[in-house]
C-alpha cells in the first residue's frame, strides 16, 4: 500500500491511501468534515472490512473533488466513522487515473492521467 498527497474539495490536504483491493473511495467522518462536502445519508452501504468483520457508512459524498498536483479527479466517497486510514482510495478510482506504479530500489513512482 502507497499513499499520495491529495487536496480534497479544493480546501483540505490529505494523505490518501492506494487500496488495490478496495472496491470504493472511503473518507473517515472527520476528514470529511475538513472537507466542507454534503454527504448524501440515503446513500449507505454496509462494508466488510479486511479482518472480517463489517462496519456501515453514513453516506456518500456524492463526486468529491480529489485533486493531485493540479490533475482534477471526482469519486463518490463513502463517510465512515473510524478507521485505521483516513482517506482511501480503492481499485475504481485508480482504473479511472490509469494509475501505474514502478519501484526501483530507493522508491515508488506513481503515474496517474487527466481522466
Amino acid at each position: 500500500l502507497r499513499e499520495l498527497k491529495v487536496m480534497l474539495n479544493g480546501i483540505h490536504g490529505e494523505m490518501a491511501l492506494l487500496d488495490e483491493g478496495s472496491e470504493l473511495v472511503i473518507i473517515r467522518e472527520d476528514v470529511w468534515k475538513k472537507t466542507r462536502a454534503p454527504i448524501n445519508k440515503n446513500i449507505r452501504m454496509h462494508m466488510q472490512t479486511a479482518n472480517g468483520g463489517s462496519q456501515d457508512m453514513s453516506g456518500c459524498l456524492e463526486m468529491l473533488e480529489i485533486d493531485i498536483n493540479g490533475i482534477k479527479t471526482w469519486a463518490h466517497a463513502y463517510v465512515i466513522a473510524d478507521a485505521p486510514y483516513r482517506l482511501l482510495l480503492g481499485h475504481p478510482w485508480q482504473k479511472l487515473v490509469q494509475l501505474s506504479k514502478s519501484e526501483t530500489a530507493e522508491m515508488v513512482y506513481v503515474t496517474i492521467h487527466d481522466p
